[in-house]
């Protein structure tokens, strides 16, 4: 790799895509001339090892505290993992309006039946299990569905109470499953429940990371 225009934007743009190296700066516990060999060993740029060490040092860290209580937050939280869900995008038409008002009740969510709707400013979206797409797919009709799809799944985050006056956590999960390369497909927060929906081939990848970060 060439040398950057800008060691320092070059060094800081490494750690903000990384959770895990983030809390460990913010906790003092990183050794910097290590971080700064690994920094020039993976990334392969001509730039002296001082230069980068300066960069790590002037890094802008979080006040502790505000971090420090993101991370108290995530331990308290519980995590689980739904599979084998579909979803439908469906227009935002009065047919469709009145058709989930019926199809609410029909659903067994003490069965264990999974149904989560979100409305968007033109359409819906129904989370659904894969055992019911088709089902579904027939009572909403052809003509008002947008979208489909199958082979997704959920990782639901149930937080204690305080989540309200803790900021910064949704950001803290969004930045570590994009650090590592997880795309997420929909998201739904409803109090202190979070809802993060991902296609089934990242799904036991986001469990492990969000776990890590619960624990």
């Amino acid at each position: 790799m060439k040398k950057p225009d800008n060691i320092r934007e070059f060094v800081w743009q490494i750690i903000d895509t990384d959770l895990s190296l983030k809390k460990d700066i913010a906790r003092g516990i990183i050794n910097v001339r290590s971080l700064a060999n690994y920094i020039l060993s993976r990334y392969k740029v001509n730039i002296s090892i001082d230069s980068v060490i300066s960069a790590i040092r002037r890094y802008n860290i979080k006040p502790e505290k505000e971090a420090a209580d993101v991370y108290a937050l995530l331990k308290k939280a519980k995590i689980r993992t739904i599979t084998k869900m579909a979803s439908l995008s469906l227009k935002k038409n009065e047919e469709v309006t009145s058709n989930l008002g019926r199809v609410l009740p029909e659903v067994n969510f003490e069965g264990g039946e999974v149904l989560r709707v979100i409305e968007g400013a033109k359409l819906f979206k129904i989370i659904i299990d894969e055992a019911s797409y088709e089902k579904m797919q027939n009572r909403f009709g052809k003509r008002n569905i947008l979208e489909s799809k199958k082979g997704i799944g959920m990782n639901e985050i149930t937080y204690p109470d305080i989540l309200k006056e803790t900021p910064g956590v949704f950001a803290a999960i969004s930045t570590e499953l994009g650090a590592n390369d997880i795309s997420i497909i929909d998201a739904l927060i409803i109090s202190n429940e979070h809802i993060i929906v991902l296609d089934e081939k990242d799904l036991l990848k986001g469990f492990e990371i969000l776990y890590s970060l619960c624990n």
